[in-house]
């Protein structure tokens, strides 16, 4: 299996929309970014992360569908063969995603989450 750029930053803007969803501090979104450097090995890093967002879901009592996609998106980059550029490069697009739905009320459900593409974000944050 092999991830196209689109896909990633389409999983990026997921994870960043859900994020605002489980009302995730930005913080949270900045520690799971550096989870990634826990861990020399490019590639079992991804892993190391995922397991770092359901620990931090579960000792903060929030987040978990957050890190249910995290986890999920990561396990997809392992399987991929691809290591943690391709991960950092995701999780930025998450807290973009974030840092600009943040505020926003955006005519959004949380069901319209898992087929949620970065361009249909760019549309709901325009207004569409």
């Amino acid at each position: 299996m092999s991830l196209r750029l689109e896909e990633i930053l389409n999983l990026g803007a997921r994870i960043g929309i859900q994020a605002k969803f489980d009302h995730v501090e930005r913080a949270q979104i900045e520690n799971i970014i550096s989870s990634l450097d826990f861990v020399e090995d490019k590639k079992l890093s991804l892993l190391v992360t995922a397991l770092f967002a359901e620990r931090q879901a579960e000792r903060l009592r929030r987040g978990h569908n957050t890190a249910r996609l995290i986890n999920d998106a990561m396990t997809k980059l392992f399987t991929s063969g691809l290591e943690k550029e391709h991960a950092r490069q995701l999780l930025g697009i998450a807290k973009w995603v974030y840092e600009a739905a943040e505020r926003r009320r955006l005519n959004l459900r949380v069901e319209d989450i898992p087929k949620l593409t970065l361009k249909e974000v760019l549309e709901h944050l325009r207004g569409r």
